[in-house]
This record gives C-alpha cells, structure tokens and sequence, in this order.
C-alpha cells in the first residue's frame, strides 16, 4: 500500500502518516496527501499542528522506490518533498513534530522543517544518503546547514551516522528530548503552550523567523547556476551503478560495496 495521511482537527490539530507497515516512509502520492491536509487546516481554528508517525517510527525516510525508480523520477520526488517541506515552513500555524522510533532521511528533513519538535531519548535520527548513494538537494543540505550547522550537518551527510533523539536535542535538531514513555505528553503540553499564545503574535512570530532564515539563502530564481550545477551532480548519482547497489543491500539488509561509479 502507499499509505495515507490522516488529520484530526480541533484547536490543536494532528496529523499522520498512516504507513506504519513501511516505517512511514513517504511515497509519492503521501507527499499529495499531506499537502493537502495541511492546506486544509489554513484558515481554521487550529492554533497548532502535531505531526505524528502511526506505529513504531515517525519516518524512516522516502519510498526508496519512488526516489530511485529513474534520474527524472527521482528528481521529481525531490521537488515534490522540497515544496512539501517549503510548505510546513510556510505554513502561518507553528507545527510540532512528535518523534519516535526512526527519523531517517525524508524524516529527519521533515523533523527539521517543523517550528518545534519532542523526541524520545533513544529515536534514531539521521540521513543516510551516502550510505545509499543519494545525493540530496541543494535546498535540503542548506537547511540541515540553517537548522544544526557545517560541522553537525557533516556528519550527517558525510559519515551517514545517525544520532539519539538525546544528542539531536544537544544539537538543536530537536527542541525536547524525553523518554519514550513521557513523549506523548510532553508533546500535549508543547502543543497547548503553543495554542495557547495569542495568533497574532505566534503566527507573526514564525513568519518574522522564517524571514530572518531566508535572507541570503539560495534560491532557484536568483542562484540558477548553482543549482544546475548541483541537479547534475544529484542526476549522476540518481543514475549510477552505486545507487542500484546501495538500494540492494538495503533490500538484503547489508552493507554496500561502492565502486564510484
């Protein structure tokens, strides 16, 4: 199945992905699904938005399938999810990522779109593109850089290594990290502290910050250059020898043997 997402509205609104067989992991047509239901809560009562994964994790990454089906298809599923996490930053109401089990890839881009967020100690959290032989948009890596810096943002991405929610909170990745047992309502009380300011000066306040995280960054419009650049390196490895491997022994549970080509 390729999952969908539910939404329960109220003042505090929840949202989730609906995939727990597949850790969450967000095919193409979720990514549809929860654009829309974020687009439905605009203009509500709800004062805030808890994002939620059903099951044991929140998102253990893309459909691997959707991502590495071809160099065109997987550049499409990149767009798709950058104006998906465009969105949530954009979105006038604050949401709050509860995070639990694995926060892979997809997830720990989706964990770093959300205004706040609460993790249990012991989630794992990380991308492993390399580990894969991915290479990840020039907008995602430039908001790992924003959110957690060069020298964590290396990690990441260049040793692949995943992290506790305990050190993602060291870290600034996620705001809170409890154990797994009190997440739930260390999360209801976030939400309620959140719902409970007055809209104009928490919604204004998002979007002043998110100005503020925007100037001087790189964008498509104005940076076209760079971002050709980057796309064609990202194209190279969507059609390499090293991402069929990379995809195999994800598949056979194994480490992969890269040959650089």
């Amino acid at each position: 199945m390729d999952g969908t997402v539910r939404v329960d509205g109220g003042e505090i609104t929840t949202i989730t992905l609906d995939r727990p067989d597949r850790g969450n992991a967000l095919s193409t047509s979720m990514l549809e699904t929860f654009f829309d239901a974020l687009g439905s809560v605009a203009g509500t009562e709800t004062r805030c938005i808890v994002l939620r994964g059903e099951g044991k994790h929140f998102c253990a990454g893309a459909d691997v399938g959707d991502v590495a089906s071809s160099a065109a298809g997987g550049a499409r599923y990149g767009l798709g999810f950058e104006r998906l996490l465009r969105t949530i930053e954009e979105h006038p109401i604050p949401v709050v990522a509860r995070v639990h089990g694995a926060a892979l890839g997809a997830g720990c881009q989706l964990l770093a779109a959300c205004d706040l967020s609460v993790a249990a100690t012991d989630a794992q959290i990380g991308i492993p593109s390399a580990k894969l032989g991915l290479l990840l948009d020039l907008e995602k890596i430039q908001r790992m850089v924003r959110v957690i810096g060069v020298a964590h943002s290396r990690e990441l991405l260049l040793a692949g290594r995943s992290i506790t929610g305990t050190r993602a909170a060291s870290w600034g990745l996620v705001t809170l990290a409890v154990d797994a047992g009190d997440l739930d309502d260390a999360v209801a009380e976030l939400a309620r502290s959140v719902a409970a300011g007055a809209p104009f000066s928490v919604r204004g306040s998002k979007a002043a910050l998110r100005s503020i995280l925007d100037y001087g960054a790189l964008t498509r419009e104005v940076d076209g250059e760079i971002f050709a650049l980057h796309d064609a390196a990202a194209g190279e490895a969507l059609a390499s020898e090293d991402i069929r491997e990379g995809m195999a022994a994800l598949r056979e549970r194994r480490d992969p043997r890269f040959s650089g080509k």
